[in-house]
C-alpha cells in the first residue's frame, strides 16, 4: 500500500470519528446509531467477495 494511500485512509478515519462524535453531541445516541448501523451494513455489503476472473479481454 503505497505511503499515500496509507495516510487518506488515516485521515479518512479520523474524519469519520470526528462526524460520528459531531453528530451524537448535536443529535443524541438514539439518533445516530441506526444510521451508522445503517453505515455499516452498506459498506459490508459493498465490501463483500467478488469471485476473481481471469479470463482475458
Amino acid at each position: 500500500m503505497p505511503v499515500t494511500s496509507f495516510a487518506l485512509l488515516i485521515l479518512a478515519v479520523i474524519a469519520a470519528a470526528a462526524l460520528t462524535i459531531w453528530a451524537v453531541t448535536a443529535w443524541g445516541m438514539l439518533t445516530v446509531l441506526p444510521l451508522l448501523l445503517c453505515v455499516a451494513l452498506i459498506a459490508r455489503w459493498a465490501m463483500a467477495h467478488v469471485p476473481h476472473d481471469d479470463t482475458h479481454a
